[in-house]
């Protein structure tokens, strides 16, 4: 019987042959973080001191830490849009139907497919910028990005659960448009991915709070600002990924298993 890992594979070897296929996509994998960059540091420096940014921020090296949130950001626009073009791609070609109807959970299923991406894309986004670390802040610049890319591997698995939900959203509404596309903008905004969550009305705090990427940014802060920070603050950012991963992938395996049933007996998808 096929298994969550037939899926990965499947899909992983399918993300392979696409990049394989699409060079200059590869290559602006590279570029966007520097590109991301420049950009506020640019816009910045009209508004204010890159000194300024960096004492707001609680950072001791800020381009360092606008660096890792941007692979933070584009990892996580990469996942959550990857599930939710998932259910959309198989709709348009007709074969959503046949994935409902398979031995395999809906739920592994979804975050099987999305699993890949929860992959390369960190990897390739984080040696892009793995040069850029080691000259401006030596061997240490080096280990800070790569402790920085292991919290973005934790941030992932619960990301992962969040997308299935979004790509819930699509199979209830029978859109056909990508929902993702449309919660992308938000969740990087409550998310304080360039700047500190703290500037947001409460509300939005609250929101950024209850999402995984808040904290893989928080993790790119602290060792933007320690070499070595206390690891107390460290475990409480690893238990809570770890609670969001089981809270978030098991709310999504519930919703997903519901809806699979309730289009089952209506008979539509």
């Amino acid at each position: 019987m096929t298994g969550w890992f037939d899926i990965f594979r499947a899909y992983l070897f399918a993300d392979i042959c696409w990049y394989k296929n699409n060079r200059w996509l590869l290559f602006s994998y590279f570029i966007w973080p520097y590109l991301m960059v420049a950009l506020i540091l640019g816009f910045g420096s009209m508004f204010g001191s890159i000194e300024s940014y960096s004492e707001r921020l609680g950072v001791s090296s800020p381009i360092l830490f606008l660096l890792s949130s941007t692979v933070v950001a584009m990892s996580s626009i990469s996942i959550v849009s990857s599930v939710a073009e998932f259910v959309i791609e198989n709709r348009w070609s007709g074969t959503l139907p046949y994935i409902m109807l398979t031995p395999v959970d809906m739920p592994i299923i979804f975050i099987a497919a999305g699993l890949p991406d929860a992959i390369i894309s960190p990897l390739i986004t984080m040696a892009a910028i793995f040069p850029a670390a080691l000259y401006l802040e030596g061997l240490s610049g080096g280990i800070r990005v790569l402790t920085i890319l292991i919290f973005i591997f934790l941030g992932m698995l619960p990301l992962l659960g969040f997308s299935a939900l979004i790509a819930s959203l699509t199979l209830i509404a029978k859109e056909e448009s990508n929902v993702g596309q449309i919660i992308i903008p938000f969740l990087l905004l409550v998310s304080g991915v360039y700047y500190p969550l703290e500037v947001l009305p409460s509300i939005l705090q609250f929101i950024g709070r209850i999402m995984p990427v808040a904290y893989v940014v928080e993790a790119a802060r602290l060792f933007s600002k320690y070499m070595i920070p206390e690891i107390r603050f460290v475990l409480i950012l690893i238990y809570i990924l770890t609670i969001m991963t089981v809270a978030y992938n098991l709310l999504a395996s519930l919703t997903l298993r519901g809806i699979n049933r309730a289009l089952r007996r209506k008979g539509v998808v």
